[in-house]
């Protein structure tokens, strides 16, 4: 108790002598006034408990109102297409307001509010951790705005990647930034590359491939200096064009104009298909030994423990919105994941940009006297439980990919063929904000005029800038 007295004391003594706090060998040091309302704010949510979103709002009110308001707050995307998916056709809630869990379950729509609350809401602004490596941070406005034990100096310290990424990681938004692919759940697709044999450790409770990461992550540039405040906010967008104002024309020709700079800039995307999610109230374990690593810190950690156990383990698992443990277990695994070409597709704005099946799903639940509920529902009223959203791969070049990369490859038509066989790929039905691409368009894709300028580049294009 005495060192938190003597920095009360040397807190005290700064306000009333107008900045100045003793320091050893009778050496002065003056404190900005900011500086000092921020130690102040630090020793009370160390004393008294206050959170920092009570306690920044009496500073930053606008700021909090404003903050409450944004998706990241909010979290109405995710929780609602994933509702709507699972047949919660008119869904409009927030992570605020999401139901509790349904204790009756017969259809999907019953099961979606356990399954978001206990899979896939562990990064909301309120829960602190999920127990994976490199996914600690604060809470409230301190999720983003400090750096995890900081001085608590929270409006100079400016947001890093390793912030934003302590959420986003693995398949989603940013988490390819860096470069990282993340490896299939199965054991044997991990790797013993330490020099005692041991597997690596693991980051975002996964392993990963390493593959190219974007020119901005390469150069320096943090998350934030492009999605700034306001389009965290929902209030802008972040787009190219903010920084790169005047594209070179003989790189960037008008027949192109209305094509995302994403379609061409990004050297590879992200795609997972078909998440097949099982929720098993019974205490069966042993299919799961070789699939213990999920991208889920918890549930390793459980799998790990029970399947050592001598004793059966009953299964439960956190809900990370209300903070309390509940029955059963969620399992999840891929059909497929894969960096390839994405599909292409209308953007509502007008332009042509790329698009995946984020939310496409296969449910599965066994209770807890054995009987299975649902088994592998992956179709409702004649419609798959998917979502194909506009998507923006943060692998950026800065030398695009070539014509042929998307005019002759055979996976840019073959998801709206009807006799697709292409990696068995389903033709997106359902897509958010896009629409797919019209027969007309496809067929110009391979047109003469394509072929004839094409050539004419080739030809009149100077050696050291052909494009192979």
């Amino acid at each position: 108790m005495r060192p938190m007295i003597t920095i009360l004391k040397n807190w005290w003594s700064a306000i009333t002598q107008g900045g100045g706090t003793s320091v050893p060998q009778g050496r002065a040091k003056v404190l900005p006034p900011d500086r000092i309302v921020h130690i102040g704010l630090n020793i009370l949510f160390l004393t008294m408990g206050l959170t920092a979103s009570q306690t920044c709002a009496q500073c930053h009110p606008k700021a909090a109102t404003k903050c409450r308001q944004s998706p990241h707050y909010t979290l109405t995307n995710a929780i609602n297409i994933t509702r709507k998916v699972w047949g919660i056709s008119d869904s409009n809630v927030t992570l605020q307001s999401l139901p509790l869990p349904k204790k009756s379950v017969n259809t999907p729509a019953d099961l979606v509010d356990d399954f978001l609350r206990r899979k896939c809401l562990k990064c909301h602004v309120f829960n602190r951790s999920s127990g994976e490596k490199g996914m600690k941070r604060g809470t409230g406005c301190l999720a983003c705005h400090t750096p995890h034990r900081s001085s608590g100096n929270c409006q100079r310290t400016p947001v890093s990647t390793q912030r934003c990424q302590s959420c986003h990681n693995k398949g989603y938004i940013g988490g390819e930034y860096d470069g990282r692919f993340p490896k299939d759940h199965h054991r044997s697709y991990r790797a013993p590359l330490t020099p005692e044999g041991h597997f690596p450790p693991q980051k975002y409770g996964i392993d990963f491939h390493h593959l190219n990461e974007d020119i901005h992550h390469q150069k320096g540039f943090r998350c934030a200096q492009c999605h700034t405040a306001q389009t965290l906010r929902g209030e802008a967008k972040a787009r190219c064009t903010d920084c790169h104002k005047t594209p070179s024309p003989q790189n960037h020709p008008n027949y192109h104009a209305h094509i995302a700079c994403i379609a061409c800039h990004a050297s590879w995307g992200y795609s997972a298909y078909e998440l097949s999610v099982f929720r098993d109230d019974t205490p069966d374990y042993a299919p799961w030994k070789n699939l213990t690593v999920q991208e889920d810190g918890y549930l390793t950690r459980f799998l790990t423990r029970a399947l050592k156990s001598p004793r059966p383990i009953p299964p439960r698992m956190p809900d990370w919105v209300a903070r309390k443990m509940r029955p059963g277990l969620w399992y999840s695994g891929y059909r497929y994941k894969r960096w390839e070409d994405v599909v292409l597709a209308n953007y509502d704005d007008g332009r042509i940009g790329l698009v995946r099946p984020l939310y496409q799903y296969r449910i599965s639940y066994r209770d807890s006297n054995g009987t299975m509920i649902l088994d592998d529902v992956h179709i409702q009223n004649g419609h798959p439980i998917e979502a194909w959203l506009p998507y923006a791969p943060h692998t950026i070049t800065r030398r695009a990919k070539n014509c042929e990369q998307c005019h002759a490859n055979p996976l840019i038509p073959s998801p709206y063929q009807s006799d697709n066989t292409v990696l068995g790929l389903k033709i997106p039905r359902h897509m958010i904000e896009a629409s797919p691409l019209s027969k007309k368009q496809l067929k110009r894709m391979q047109s003469i005029q394509y072929k004839k300028e094409r050539l004419k580049r080739f030809i009149t294009a100077p050696t050291n800038s052909l494009n192979f």
